[in-house]
């Protein structure tokens, strides 16, 4: 029994010795950190994207606003319009802001949607960016930094100021960030470079 009990400890102490060693032999671990909010502000490709997604809005605004037209000369025509007219007129004009009322709704739900596209399109792009920048440069571990995000209450708003702080405080992942292990910039010039090769041909 004493026998196996001495075994046992040596087993311990040298499983512990190698774990020791082979920790004490390993680099230490490089840690990096970006501004993921500067970098989608910074980006070329952002800027490009938001120019398209303007386009689209200024299309919907004028269609929008052709159809409101049409609603107002309906409006007018129902007011000098004869007795036996006006139920004609009317129905058109049902017709008519009813399809204005759809158009809305599928206008607003489809901006949103290529919105919701552009920003998934450039946060899997920043994320690949990162991936090669961390590989060429030997970086282990890459943060998102938000050392320097306020705390903001919306007195506006239906939830209690005090649950507002608390859940912005919980939801905090980095207090102070060492600037000289900040690679933002080092990702929006990557980026903006690989958006000008790709734009380029």
């Amino acid at each position: 029994t004493v026998t196996l009990a001495m075994m046992t400890t040596v087993c311990i102490v040298a499983g512990y010795a190698a774990v020791a060693t082979t920790t004490h032999m390993r680099p230490p671990t490089v840690v990096v950190t970006f501004n993921i909010e500067r970098v989608t502000a910074d980006l070329t490709e952002k800027a490009d994207a938001e120019a398209r997604l303007r386009e689209l809005v200024t299309k919907i605004e004028d269609e929008s606003r052709r159809r409101v037209d049409a609603i107002k000369k309906l409006q007018e025509g129902l007011e000098a319009a004869a007795e036996a007219d006006q139920s004609m007129i009317m129905e058109q004009l049902e017709q008519v802001t009813l399809e204005a009322m759809s158009y809305k709704r599928f206008a607003d739900m489809r901006i949103d949607n290529e919105r919701s596209l552009m920003f998934r399109d450039l946060y899997q792009k920043i994320q690949s960016s990162v991936t090669d920048i961390a590989v060429d440069n030997g970086y282990d571990l890459v943060l998102i930094s938000d050392d320097d995000r306020d705390i903001h209450v919306n007195p506006n708003s239906s939830t209690p100021q005090e649950f507002q702080v608390r859940e912005q405080i919980g939801l905090q992942r980095m207090v102070y960030v060492n600037a000289q292990i900040d690679i933002t910039e080092q990702i929006v010039t990557h980026m903006n470079l690989e958006w000008e090769k790709r734009t380029d041909k």
